[in-house]
Parts: C-alpha cells; structure tokens; sequence
C-alpha cells in the first residue's frame, strides 16, 4: 500500500511538474482551472482539469495561434490517462460542442488528435480514445467532404479490425506471386495476423522471437495454430518465411485493418472473432503459453484465448 500510496505521488509530481513547465505560456494564452483543495483524491482532481479545462478559454479567438493552441490541447490530453473514462468522453463531448460552428478549427484539432492519439509515434496512443474524436468529428457538418471521406474511412477500419468484431477477409499475393485469400479456417484452435514491413526493426524481432519459441512451433505442427505473416509493402527481396507459416504481401491492406503501427497482431478464434491486437509480440508469446496440446487427437484442445 506504501508502494502505491508513493506512486500516485510520483505521478502526481510528474502531472504537475509537466504543467509547471508548460503551463506558464498556457496561462498567459488562457487561464486554466484551479482545482479545489477539497478534492483530494489524484483521479477526482484530474476528472476536475479536463471537465473545466476550457472554461477560460475564448475558443472563438484562440485558434488565431496554432502554434499555442496545439500547445495547450497537449496539455489537455495529457490529463486523460488519469482521469475517468466517462469523465474523459464527456469532456471531449462539450470540447467538441463548442467548436461545432468552426469547420476549420476541427480540422485543425482532427489533425493533432490523429498525431497524438492514433499515429504510429503517437505519445498518448488509444484506440478507443481516438475513435471518440472521430465520432465527434464526423457529426460536424461543415468539414471539407475531403477530410469527411478521410475520417469516415479511418472510422470505419477502426470499428471493423477492434476487439470483439469478426477479422475481414482480404486478397494477398504470396512470395511467389500466386493470388490467395485469407479465410478464416474453422478448424484453426487460434489464428494469428501479423502485419509487417521489410524495413521495420521491431517487426523483424518479433518474427525472430515468435519464430523461435518452442511452444508456438509445436502449436503450428500440431495444426492447432496458424500464422499469416502479411506484409503491408512490397519487399525488395523475397521474404523470410519460418517454417509453418504463411507469407502475403497486401498493398492497401491499411483501407481494411489498423495497421497503425507496424508490427500489429491480430487473434483470432476459431469463428474469426478478433480477441486481442496490439503491436506487442510479448502478450501473443503469453496466449501460446497458455494452450494445451491435446495428447489424444480425439480430445478437444484447450486454452485460456483472451475473450
């Protein structure tokens, strides 16, 4: 409990360390909210910044500095991760109605979200977070019909390829330059998507590490699992494929799955039912861990898949 007690201090410290440092030109751009010495507890003070953290704020005016307000939305964002999340949407809700009449201001705030919430170098990267921008972006209506197509599809591929929704099928060229499909296969125990670049280091590693784990090649060669190893780009060479595995190359794949940040791993169950994603190979190395091969083919095979 000491332990926790001096982390959240820790955090505490660093949140208004972060503030003090920048908030000096924030201040002098708007006021922000002071939260009340009633409210104690770090959560509770943080929900209190974002619900009153524009309150201040002439947000007709502001957006005349880009250069400030992009400094200021850093600085709201970086609240959200120890706040509520109901708290945190219901902010983004009325930051958003406040702002509805200003087409352009959205764009502009449409832009530092996507770089700062979804991109693949991203420093506060959310998934669901970010979705909820696009949710509110999409409900003005004044936006240009171009960044209207641009969000709608990013939208879109987000609501398709997050947990719980069924992996889309899509076409792929092997290695040796054969037309192929990815299905799902009812009789795979688990399928594994792993999105990938020729260029991209960590990617690389994480085949290695995938590639050498005993307990993944025995769930291969008993036929219990499946890895699609999918290149979003064409390689210069041909590419490495480990043995058991299934190499594709899909140019555009990124109009039918997230595949933000490179590498990016999909499980999948036996009805295609996407359980777990993630650009981490460590928490797909734990699921393999975790399925018994059965010793009789007429048993059932078993396992903790994420659900």
């Amino acid at each position: 409990m000491k332990h926790f007690i001096l982390s959240l201090i820790a955090i505490f410290c660093s949140v208004s360390a972060f503030s003090q440092a920048n908030g000096a030109a924030t201040q002098q751009f708007f006021q922000l909210p002071i939260v009340p010495d009633s409210i104690q507890n770090f959560q509770r003070r943080c929900d209190y910044m974002l619900a009153h953290y524009w309150d201040f704020c002439d947000l007709k005016k502001a957006f005349s500095s880009r250069d400030k307000m992009a400094d200021a939305f850093d600085m709201y964002l970086s609240f959200m991760p120890y706040a509520t999340a109901s708290e945190v949407f219901s902010s983004v809700d009325n930051f958003f109605g406040r702002i509805s009449r200003q087409p352009k201001d959205v764009e502009f705030i449409a832009s530092m979200a996507e770089s700062r919430l979804y991109s693949d170098s991203a420093e506060y990267k959310s998934e669901e977070l970010y979705s909820h921008f696009l949710d509110n972006i999409l409900k003005i209506k004044k936006i240009s019909k171009e960044s209207r197509n641009y969000y709608q599809a990013q939208s879109r591929i987000l609501h398709n390829s997050r947990e719980g929704m069924i992996a889309p099928s899509f076409d792929f060229v092997d290695p040796e330059g054969r037309k192929m499909q990815f299905i799902i296969d009812p009789n795979q125990f688990a399928t594994v998507l792993m999105f990938t670049s020729p260029n991209s280091t960590a990617a690389n590693l994480a085949r290695l590490r995938l590639d050498a784990d005993i307990k993944t090649s025995q769930l291969i060669e008993s036929g219990m699992v499946k890895i699609y190893q999918i290149y979003v780009e064409e390689p210069d060479t041909t590419p490495a494929t480990p043995n058991g595995w299934t190499t594709g190359i899909a140019p555009g794949i990124e109009t039918v799955y997230d595949v933000s940040t490179i590498p990016m791993f999909y499980i999948l169950n036996s009805s295609g039912k996407i359980l777990k994603k993630g650009p981490d190979v460590d928490p797909l190395l734990n699921v393999m861990q975790q399925i018994r091969i059965p010793k009789k083919k007429k048993d059932a095979p078993d396992g903790n898949l994420p659900e």
